[in-house]
């Protein structure tokens, strides 16, 4: 019973900071880079994962630059 509880808080916080907080970075990052093309709002179909990854992927390729 408490590992499905803690699966559940678990999975609730890993889609707030996904679909929440990474989603806002990356749509602000990537309406800057294309100067307001891609993407679209919310409403329009486009990847939500993609927008979601792109401060990530950004962040990991940051990192490699800085220590190589």
């Amino acid at each position: 019973m408490l590992d499905a509880l803690l699966e559940i808080v678990v999975r609730f916080l890993v889609e707030f900071v996904f679909y929440t907080m990474l989603y806002g970075i990356g749509w602000v990052m990537l309406k800057t880079i294309t100067l307001g093309r891609y993407p679209p709002l919310r409403d329009k179909k486009h990847n939500q994962e993609l927008v979601a990854l792109f401060p990530v992927a950004t962040l990991f390729v940051g990192l490699t630059f800085a220590y190589s």
